[in-house]
């Protein structure tokens, strides 16, 4: 079943739906929280508009049934930044883009159709800027930028933009902490404009630096490597050693090391400790113990993860847990 709404509705139907939250006004900026009703889905959508102009919505749901967005060419007018940590989209009936990927979208200039898959986690980070800042936040770069982004900055096509780029680890750890802020007021606002510049800046440098070819893999060692994935996923606690995971899925240690970067734009630890991130913070909004969950994520003692954790997020387990309780 797919469930398809047009210019706007969706938004409309989630603002009238009886738990979302009104618009708050904090330190100058709009913020709101809208609710999935249960026959559609679970979690929401939060939109913050800034005082700098920049518009983020963040987003945390699971859809029951697919979903297609139709947008008109007019609703399309502003720059937007989409970084999917852990869902498929397709846009057009036609590209479809794989989680952990960023894309740039530019005003449109016709109508475009966005299709989210149902039963899986949807979580990401839009950011939103509408042409006359974006110009103002790029026009000493112009030269460095895609040929076909400098023409829509300077108003010589109006054709969709999609840059479509792995998530780097730096924008990762970023991304979560706009998801996981624990600050209020003031600092919230500071704290989210500067991410949000800070993976603008990201993504204009990868898309910069993406231009050197990569070798193709073969499809059995790319299965192996998904392979390798689902491994570290399985078990968290005590996952294998580099060199017992490649025996596993059957290669060796470095095409296993180079081919898992090349895919996930990442290293084995690295997508290891973002797992257990990820993991962290879902049993810490459950209000465990920090002793607890170190231990269901493999860390060998809380201090151990107090640290990792502190360098991925910017702030403590605890006060992290704090943040969730008190919605922060």
């Amino acid at each position: 079943m797919t469930i398809t709404f047009q210019d706007g509705e969706l938004r409309q139907l989630l603002r009238e739906h009886g738990q979302s939250t009104q618009p708050e006004l904090v330190a100058n900026r709009c913020d709101q929280t809208l609710i999935y009703p249960d026959w559609l889905g679970t979690g929401y959508k939060r939109d913050i508009d800034l005082p700098s102009g920049i518009d983020l919505t963040l987003h945390r749901y699971h859809l029951h049934s697919d979903l297609v967005q139709v947008c008109s060419a007019e609703q399309g007018d502003c720059f937007e930044f989409v970084f999917s940590l852990t869902t498929q989209l397709q846009y057009n009936e036609s590209a479809v883009f794989g989680d952990r990927r960023a894309h740039l979208l530019g005003p449109e200039g016709q109508d475009s159709r966005w299709r989210e898959f149902a039963k899986q986690d949807y979580l990401a980070v839009d950011i939103h800027l509408d042409p006359p800042l974006m110009r103002a936040l790029l026009e000493s770069h112009s030269p460095k930028l895609p040929k076909t982004l400098q023409k829509i900055l300077a108003g010589e096509c109006d054709l969709p933009l999609i840059e479509s780029i792995a998530i780097a680890p730096e924008m990762q750890t970023a991304l979560w902490q706009i998801l996981q802020c624990p600050y209020q007021g003031l600092t919230q606002t500071l704290y989210l404009e500067a991410k949000s510049l800070e993976l603008i800046a990201l993504f204009l440098d990868a898309i910069d630096d993406g231009t050197a070819a990569k070798p193709i893999l073969q499809r059995d060692d790319l299965d192996r490597i998904h392979q390798a994935r689902q491994i570290l996923q399985s078990d968290l606690q005590a996952p294998p050693s580099l060199i017992d995971l490649a025996r596993q899925v059957g290669l060796n240690d470095r095409k296993l090391k180079e081919g898992f970067r090349q895919v996930f734009d990442t290293t084995v630890f690295g997508y290891l400790t973002q797992q257990r991130m990820e993991k962290a913070c879902q049993l810490l909004g459950q209000q465990r113990s920090v002793a607890a969950v170190a231990a269901a994520v493999g860390y060998a003692s809380p201090t151990a993860f107090s640290g990792a954790f502190r360098r991925r997020f910017g702030v403590t387990p605890k006060v992290y847990q704090m943040g969730q309780r008190f919605g922060a």
